[in-house]
């Protein structure tokens, strides 16, 4: 039996409720769920039955010779549960609606822009506070499998976060302390004291995890948002996770503030998008020009990554997108969505938002 035990911290705030939606708890499933998700990032797979069969070998499935999952994963709280019910009023977060500029403005605009549906005036979600320790235990009978769970488990930590808002800087953890029974050749704790050494810890780790998770370096234009040829932006380090995450959002707040004229270009950064009253919006479309989904996650996350050094590294990951490309404008008639434009899906202005950040380090897979 292989076992990976990790004593983690949150770091930002988590938005993850339990079997009735409402009551903040830390759900194991929801942590499965994200490696899962990660391990077909990281794969690349283009043969969707291969990426499949290969899924379930990891983490089961629901074919008739797929079985549960054959990864095993606990979570024991360390310390107790701080739960907050108001984002803004218990951290003292001051931002406000500028009807002027039609945006965001305060102090802390940026985490507000970030976190905006769980921050909704008397819509506020409740959630579990920074600093609350827990125990992660992982056990898999295979080694092999073990190590390519381990290492979605890291890209999950890593690259990103857990609960609603994951992709916006909510649910990113520390790992403190890694017990030692396991040879998992992987650094799950980070000691970066800059950029640089932060740059090499995540190209170090990712050069492995490649080559453990055995990731296709075919050229083919996958169906689904995955790690090949992603971008990831490192910034110089703040003081606490507010800071952190606040810069990242003020300068996506202003960019898009800047930019939203370009009602096609700005939907690239996640469908839909709602225009004119909610009468009109932007989703995803297929090569066919048909409508996709009604939904599509943006392919850019933003986190914050903290060292043993006491040090909040502002991160980005930009993925490689797949499956979308088109872009169609609806309007709603007769309460029915109707097709009333499409253009090509481009990262144009996403890059364009990228490259105009701040000096930082920057890593391509």
């Amino acid at each position: 039996m292989k076992i990976l035990k990790l004593k983690c911290k949150l770091i930002t705030p988590m938005f993850m409720a339990g079997a009735d939606g409402e009551t903040p708890e830390l759900r194991p499933s929801e942590f499965k769920g994200m490696m899962r998700w990660w391990w077909r990032a990281i794969k690349a797979e283009d043969n969707i039955e291969k990426l499949k069969r290969e899924e379930a070998e990891i983490f089961g499935g629901t074919g008739e010779e797929e079985g549960k999952s054959k990864v095993q994963l606990k979570i024991k709280g360390i310390s107790s549960l701080n739960i907050g019910n108001n984002l803004k009023v218990d951290y003292n977060l001051h931002w406000c609606f500028d009807r002027n500029t039609n945006s965001l403005a305060g102090e802390n605009a940026g985490i507000g822009y970030l976190l905006y549906s769980t921050v909704l005036p008397n819509r506020e979600r409740s959630y579990i506070k920074n600093g609350y320790e827990f125990e992660l235990t992982l056990t898999f009978m295979n080694e092999e499998a073990f190590k390519k769970a381990c290492a979605s488990l890291w890209l999950a930590i890593y690259l990103g976060g857990f609960g609603t808002r994951a992709r916006r800087g909510g649910g990113n953890i520390e790992v403190t302390q890694v017990d030692e029974n396991n040879d998992i050749n992987l650094d799950f704790i980070c000691d970066a004291k800059d950029t640089s050494q932060l740059k090499k810890f995540l190209e170090r780790n990712l050069t492995e995890i490649k080559k453990i998770c055995g990731t296709n370096t075919s050229y083919a234009q996958l169906e689904y948002t995955n790690l090949k040829d992603a971008r990831i932006l490192i910034f110089d380090p703040k003081n606490d996770w507010k800071e952190a995450l606040n810069f990242l959002g003020e300068e996506y707040r202003k960019f898009r503030n800047n930019n939203k004229s370009q009602i096609f270009e700005t939907a690239t950064f996640g469908m839909p998008i709602m225009h004119s009253g909610f009468s009109t919006r932007m989703v995803p479309y297929d090569n066919n020009k048909e409508r996709l989904s009604e939904r599509w996650a943006s392919f850019l996350i933003f986190k914050v990554i903290k060292s043993s050094n006491n040090l909040y590294f502002p991160v980005i990951v930009k993925l490689s997108p797949g499956g979308v490309n088109y872009i169609g404008m609806e309007e709603k008639r007769d309460n029915k969505w109707n097709k009333s434009n499409v253009k090509k899906f481009t990262e144009k202005l996403v890059n364009n938002f990228l490259n105009g950040l701040p000096k930082r380090e920057e890593l391509i897979l």
